[in-house]
This record gives C-alpha cells, sequence and structure tokens, in this order.
C-alpha cells in the first residue's frame, strides 16, 4: 500500500502452492499487481531469498533504466518492487510466429540494448539465457529480471545474448531457420567484441542480424 499499490491480480503460467503467478525466480515471486490506474509488475522477496533486501537489486534496474533498457521502475521499499509490466510473450514462444523481419528487428533490439548495459557498466548476469529473460512484445523485447545482475563483473552482456541469438540453444536454433547465420562467422564476431567491446565491432554483430 505504501508503494500505491491497490490491487494484486493473480494469474500467469507459472504456479506457486497452487496459486498462478507471473514469475518466480531466485528472489522473488512476480504478480500482476494495479498500480493506480495501470498495471504492473509486482516484485515480491521471497523468505528465502539469499538477501535481506531488494535495494542492490533496485541500484541496478535503476541504471538499466538510465540506459534506456528493461521495465521502468515505479516505486520499491526493502520487500517490493513495482515495475512496467513487460507484455509479450517470451522470445521462444514469439519467434514460433514471427517473421524474417521481425527476427531482425527483435535480434538487432536485444544486441542494442545490451550493448548499452555493457556501456552502463552493468552485467546482467543471465542472458545467456536470453529465453528467461527476455519478453517480447511484437517486435519489441524488453530484457527482464536484474536479480543476479553486477557492476563488478567483466561486461559480457552482448556476449551472453549473441551466443544465445546466433550459435546455440533453443532461441539460435529457431531464429536461425528464419534468419541464417553462418555459425563460425557469428562466433568469430563475438569472439572479437569480447576482447574489444568497440561501436565498430557492435556494429559487425548488428550487420548479422540483419540490421
Amino acid at each position: 500500500m505504501s508503494l500505491g499499490v491497490t490491487e494484486i491480480l493473480l494469474g500467469g503460467r507459472t504456479q506457486v502452492a497452487n496459486v498462478n503467478v507471473a514469475g518466480k525466480g531466485q528472489v522473488g515471486i512476480v504478480v500482476k499487481a494495479r498500480f493506480g490506474d495501470r498495471i504492473c509488475a509486482l516484485k515480491v522477496r521471497r523468505t528465502d531469498a539469499n538477501r535481506e533486501t531488494m535495494d542492490a537489486e533496485v541500484r541496478l534496474h535503476g541504471i538499466a533504466n538510465g540506459a534506456g533498457v528493461g521495465a521502468k521502475l515505479y516505486g520499491h521499499s526493502a520487500n517490493f518492487i513495482a515495475m512496467e509490466f513487460a507484455k509479450g510473450a517470451n522470445i521462444v514462444q514469439w519467434a514460433q510466429e514471427a517473421t524474417k523481419k521481425q527476427a531482425q528487428e527483435a535480434t538487432a533490439s536485444i544486441l542494442e540494448q545490451c550493448y548499452r548495459l555493457d556501456r552502463a557498466g552493468v552485467d546482467h548476469g543471465e542472458l545467456s539465457r536470453v529465453d528467461r529473460h527476455v519478453i517480447i512484445d511484437e517486435s519489441r523485447p524488453t530484457i527482464i529480471d536484474f536479480e543476479s545482475a553486477s557492476t563488478e563483473r567483466k561486461m559480457s552482456n552482448v556476449s551472453a545474448a549473441g551466443q544465445a541469438l546466433f550459435v546455440s540453444g533453443p532461441v539460435a536454433t529457431m531464429r536461425n531457420k528464419l534468419v541464417p547465420v553462418d555459425r563460425d562467422v557469428a562466433v568469430a564476431a563475438l569472439k572479437k567484441y569480447k576482447w574489444d567491446q568497440t561501436r565498430a565491432n557492435m556494429d559487425e554483430l548488428l550487420a548479422l542480424a540483419g540490421s
């Protein structure tokens, strides 16, 4: 209530204790909620979480927002984070009906957002699993869940997401059916960017995306 949340809206694909919710992670459970005249995503700290507050995640999520990445933060307390509800489907579900143009646009947008995170000094930490951490509405991707993010690690957002998009895993398999990419060329471009995170090397990756 102190955050301005007036109602919890149960429902979603994830089930916790026989209750359907929007999502579940190592740190929190996400439910839909009413926030003023908007529907938001409310992340609730789990009692068995490996942290006492949500403060660190909020700080890192805020840096990401400053770089134009992630769902917009609305408010937070020690145990709750209220943020924009990311509409759409996870990237695997979305890719099943995507067109070639949509796949090109979404891939380029994900990589560009990852580059902005790299430049902002926030490593998401889990973008090798883009199927769990990217929601897409039409061709607009949103990177979600900054609970494992850090400013202390080497930045690997582009490298991790690029591997998942171009090289291996369910997303790469589905995406490459729409927009084929030579695996060896992709691996070489990703290695080049990993060791020298310049705009020029980033643009080589965007070219692979069809951008």
